[in-house]
């Protein structure tokens, strides 16, 4: 579950800052409009969809920790392969 959230925050710290830097552009379309009104407000709304994942999995561990966990490390590796897919996508364009 830590490790989800971790890759999340640094997802959101590392964006913010090539974007506000101009080294970068947002390829995930939902939060494209958030990050190019205000690298604040992106990183609010990341950061909250952080915590309300983390919310949801502490309520849902209480119940199916093994469950949970599986689910976190799954996710934790789709995400690293989005990220890495979009990374190297965007390297070439």
């Amino acid at each position: 579950m830590i490790l989800l959230l971790a890759i999340g925050l640094v997802d959101l710290i590392v964006t913010a800052v090539l974007h506000a830097n101009g080294l970068i552009v947002e390829l995930n379309p939902v939060m494209r409009p958030f990050i190019e009104r205000s690298e604040w407000l992106f990183a609010f709304v990341k950061g909250a969809t952080l915590v309300l994942a983390w919310i949801v999995m502490a309520r849902h561990a209480r119940n199916n920790l093994a469950f949970v966990r599986k689910a976190a490390l799954m996710g934790a590796g789709v995400y690293m392969f989005i990220w890495t897919s979009w990374f190297i996508a965007g390297s070439f364009v």
